[in-house]
């Protein structure tokens, strides 16, 4: 993970890690399809997401077992503050996004996503000293978010709001911001695969209990299925391990205007795998977005 101190490479890992998340919006979908999880069988999302993520969790730890050069000693782990995120970034997020995704439009979710990066800067001004609100943050974070509402302007004509959809995202979002920053300013000296995998495996275990005792739908289990979680275990590994990584190394607030990108990703991806329309909204919140992300790096 030396790559990662420079400034250059923290910025191309990034974007690997948000096309990584963003592809997570059409497998959501395409897994719950598959698993045949009926619309209001919240138990039968939860589940799924537990189930992901623990596997996401026995991935990252063999990722420590064969790309990390360091020895970690017991003492130096943080288990308080693992246990804290593992609440935070998995359990809670994840129940709360799993849910709100199936009660929302996709266009209105990746809206309220992006907002994610206002949402870092903001926290991040009131928990880190050092991090300062400045012009040029303010100036990326409105074209970036003025790229991902023209992105989703279609979304806008069916415009509601709904507790358990639009609510629950507007809810993981802030989750997600709130990890990040708290990753900054207490996990800069924690091994990054440690503090993803157990994170993960804390996280996701409440997940699977609550879905395997509340669950309604009769999920279909078979190889297909497999791979689709084993493919959701991977984005969430590779990304929170790139992500986390980062996160110990550069701000916290600078970095978050790449979070812009997830709904980009997502968006591209859904027309790959979802037959979903290419438009012109699309092309032009792409170019905001670039443009947002160039202010944000012009070195002054």
């Amino acid at each position: 993970m030396n790559l990662i101190k420079e400034k250059k490479w923290a910025i191309i890992f990034s974007l690997f890690a948000m096309f990584l998340w963003g592809s997570a919006i059409p497998l959501i979908k395409l897994t719950y399809i598959h698993a045949n999880i009926l619309p209001k069988d919240s138990g039968g999302k939860i589940l799924i997401a537990g189930i992901r993520f623990f596997m996401a969790g026995i991935l990252t730890f063999i990722y420590f077992f064969i790309f990390n050069k360091g020895k970690v000693e017991k003492d130096k782990i943080n288990f308080k503050f693992i246990i804290i995120l593992a609440s935070i970034q998995t359990m809670f997020q994840y129940m709360f996004y799993y849910i709100g995704l199936s009660n929302t439009l996709g266009s209105l979710a990746a809206v309220i996503q992006a907002s994610n990066a206002f949402i870092i800067v903001v926290i991040s001004v009131i928990f880190i000293s050092d991090e300062k609100f400045t012009k040029r943050k303010a100036l990326a974070l409105i074209i970036g978010t003025i790229g991902i509402l023209i992105t989703n302007a279609k979304g806008a004509e069916g415009l509601h709001f709904k507790f358990t959809g639009e609510g629950f995202i507007l809810i993981a979002t802030t989750l997600n911001a709130l990890a990040a920053v708290l990753i900054r300013k207490y996990g800069r000296r924690q091994n990054p695969f440690i503090l993803t995998g157990t994170q993960f495996l804390l996280g996701a275990t409440p997940l699977i209990v609550i879905g395997a005792l509340t669950h309604k739908s009769n999920v279909n289990f078979d190889f297909t299925l497999f791979l689709l979680l084993s493919y959701g275990a991977f984005i969430s590994a590779t990304g929170f391990t790139i992500w986390t990584s980062i996160l110990q190394e550069h701000s916290s607030s600078e970095f978050g205007i790449y979070k812009l990108f997830i709904p980009i990703f997502g968006t591209i991806l859904s027309v790959i795998f979802l037959g979903e329309e290419l438009t012109i909204n699309i092309v032009l919140g792409l170019i905001f977005v670039f443009i947002g992300a160039l202010v944000l790096n012009r070195k002054i």
